[in-house]
């Protein structure tokens, strides 16, 4: 039984990569949410909205050992400190090991959801730049 199926979800608005530090909870908004997993590294950090902790938690993170919500929950980080390319990454390597362990279709769509909205952000900002 994994982990992940009986982890919390915490749920941030990506509002987030632009300053304010705010957990969905029932809003209504068209703002694009991204979830970090409970129980994994830089969870309680990002919660507490301590960035520059959780950086440092996810680079003392071995990826060999990281597990898909590690992995997951790293993305989130990368993406909070605006390094898409490195989240982008992350987030596709945590689908990738999601999909070797026993994890929930919730699990994974998150995983999936958060992918994609670091992706769209990469393009954007990619796009800003040129």
């Amino acid at each position: 039984m994994s982990l992940l199926k009986n982890s919390k979800l915490y749920t941030l608005k990506f509002e987030l990569i632009f300053g304010a530090m705010a957990l969905a909870t029932g809003q209504a908004s068209a703002a694009p949410e991204l979830v970090i997993f409970d129980g994994f590294v830089a969870y309680d950090s990002v919660k507490a909205s301590k960035l520059d902790e959780a950086q440092s938690e996810v680079d003392a993170v071995l990826s060999s050992k990281a597990t898909s919500g590690d992995l997951n929950n790293i993305c989130v980080v990368y993406a909070l400190s605006k390094n898409y390319v490195a989240a982008e990454s992350s987030c596709s390597d945590a689908i990738t090991k999601a999909k070797g362990e026993t994890v929930s279709r919730n699990t994974l769509r998150s995983m999936r959801s958060n992918l994609k909205i670091v992706s769209e952000y990469l393009q954007d900002y990619s796009s800003t730049a040129d």
